[in-house]
């Protein structure tokens, strides 16, 4: 008897085991390549202890959008044997009839990416799939946002690594910038890639959301998306909290020692500034019915050129109105107007690409303020004198407070100019400055509803130059220039000196050029702060977790992601 129980015992023994032991997520490795179309390719690999009771493994992939996933692959670490694709998958299925294959369940929200983990125990699986269209091509950048581990996984990761590399491109700050979302960890720009990864272990809820902007022309998106980066970044953002930034002092102790200071500060120094430099968005309908001394539905058509053509003086207006748009629309315009003033050349022909590049005539004929920008521009283009779309966005992520302070001294500048002129007095629009507001908002008007001007034939050659560079400035550029094209496309052919398919390509790269300017003018005007980042294969220098150079991950933010969803691991 004895010897038949000590038998059963060792028999029983492995399973005892078994069942001692609990699922686990050791540790997930996740590579990501992406291609030149803006596919995302994923090899993850998972080290996992299955516990005693589950039947397979599953991957959330929800919130897709346009993104396609159009197939499954799983391998068997241990064996290196390829599991069966079995294409729809039966999540009801027994154990033995799961192990050895993979497939994919697809829900109305995305879907689930399983397969069996037979034999229980330690495991190590390779999940490997692609995301067709994860990149979006945006107005200004293209961008990589997915929450690539899911939280509430059936056991939290104790380690997560992700990497992300390009065959075609070498990955750093001169063209990329990162952000980690989700757990307490690093971002680290090394070896040509970009990692993310954990530093302590993860917990229930956490996750790990990767967010990447790149410089146009390094990939060809096929998903577009007409919006600016900045507004994903500004989600994103939200409740995100980075190890290295500033310690917050204690809020009660602050207000008790500071309250009379902040207070008297306030009221000499702080409350003219915030009038004075007041965030265009948060203009009123009653603040702008004061600065134009109308109802802004009342603007009339306005065809002649406002405030004797100065750009800085317009651009200040329409701050002050809250219709600036973006700070890329100034620089567009500055430079159109080089273009028909001479100072920059279009060359063109039928086998290459049109390009801009540097007159002999310089800065002559030019404001302070374009000089400056024209200078800029120089600066920026190669020895071949011709401006580049990637050197010069080269440029300008390396000098971002220099174009920071250019743009604060344009709108200084055409403050100062505006008030000289009797047009402001203590901040306020005179009875000539609210006219010269309401020109400069006619004319907006009247170029938005040009198709519906009559006699628009008789517009002089000059001034339809000048409407481009307006239109520029109110961000309708490319609305304005079709209009001109199609009241007389061999008339806009003798004003600009090149045909419309030609004067488009200017327009492109101005445009792209323009951007990179107000991203500088964006990315200078929030704080950075300094940390060093690092991990064991090598490390980096970064200038700033909020900036995209590395550094920290926030274990909160990153709103607005694709792909993803809530929960997976073993069940």
């Amino acid at each position: 008897m004895r010897k038949t129980f000590l038998i059963l015992i060792a028999l029983l023994m492995p399973s005892l085991g078994l069942m001692a032991q609990k699922q686990e997520i050791r540790d997930v490795d996740i590579t990501i390549k992406l291609t030149d179309k803006g596919s995302a390719i994923f090899n993850e690999r998972w080290d996992i202890n299955t516990g005693p009771s589950i039947t397979e493994w599953y991957l959330v992939r929800e919130n897709l959008g346009d993104i396609i996933i159009p197939g499954f692959t799983v391998i068997d670490g241990d064996t290196g044997a390829k599991l069966e694709d079995v294409g729809e998958w039966d999540i009801n299925k027994s154990f033995e009839e799961k192990a050895g294959k993979s497939g994919i369940v697809h829900k109305e929200e995305g879907m689930e990416l399983c397969w069996g983990i037979a034999p229980r125990g330690d495991r190590v699986f390779y999940a490997i799939y692609s995301m067709v269209k994860a990149m979006k091509s945006l107005n200004d950048y293209d961008m990589l946002h997915l929450q690539v581990l899911s939280p509430g996984l059936s056991s939290p990761p104790q380690h997560v690594k992700v990497t992300v590399e390009s065959p075609d491109f070498q990955l750093d700050t001169t063209n990329t910038r990162a952000w980690g979302f989700g757990f307490e960890g690093t971002t680290t720009f090394t070896d040509s890639t970009i990692v993310f990864e954990s530093s302590k272990p993860l917990r229930t809820n956490d996750s790990a959301i990767i967010l990447l902007r790149f410089n146009k022309g390094m990939f060809q998106p096929l998903s577009i998306q007409e919006r600016d980066f900045q507004e994903a970044l500004d989600v994103a953002l939200k409740k995100a909290k980075f190890a290295d930034d500033p310690e917050e002092d204690d809020p009660i102790v602050d207000a008790i020692a500071g309250f009379f200071t902040v207070l008297v500060m306030f009221f000499i120094f702080v409350f003219p500034i915030i009038r004075f430099f007041r965030n265009p968005e948060k203009v009123t309908k009653k603040e702008k019915r004061k600065l134009l001394g109308v109802n802004p539905k009342n603007i009339e058509w306005h065809r002649d050129i406002p405030l004797d053509g100065n750009l800085q003086m317009a651009d200040y207006v329409l701050r002050r109105l809250g219709e600036r748009g973006s700070a890329a629309n100034l620089p567009l315009a500055e430079i159109l107007r080089m273009i028909y003033k001479g100072n920059l050349t279009v060359t063109s022909d039928l086998q290459g690409p049109v390009n801009i590049s540097f007159s002999s005539k310089g800065i002559d004929g030019l404001s302070l303020i374009s000089a400056n920008l024209y200078t800029m521009l120089l600066e920026a283009a190669g020895e071949d004198n011709t401006l580049q779309d990637k050197e010069f966005s080269s440029w300008a992520s390396k000098h971002e407070v220099k174009v920071y302070n250019w743009s604060n001294k344009s709108n200084s500048e055409g403050a100062s100019q505006f008030r000289s002129k009797g047009l402001m007095k203590n901040e306020k629009f005179t009875d000539a400055g609210k006219a010269a507001a309401r020109e400069l908002m006619g004319l907006k008007k009247f170029l938005n509803d040009f198709t519906l001007v009559s006699q628009r034939e008789t517009i002089e050659a000059n001034l339809w130059k000048e409407y481009l560079v307006y239109a520029a400035l109110f961000g309708i550029a490319d609305k304005v220039a079709k209009q001109l094209k199609d009241i007389d496309p061999k008339f806009f052919e003798r004003t600009f000196n090149y045909n419309y398919s030609t004067f488009s390509s200017v327009l492109a790269n101005s445009q792209s050029i323009s951007r990179y300017i107000g991203n500088a003018i964006n990315s200078a005007s929030r704080p950075v702060y300094y940390s060093s980042g690092g991990s064991s294969g090598g490390s980096s220098y970064s200038s700033g977790s909020r900036g995209g150079y590395g550094g920290h991950t926030s274990s909160r933010g990153g709103g607005g992601f694709s792909g993803g969803g809530r929960g997976g691991g073993g069940r």
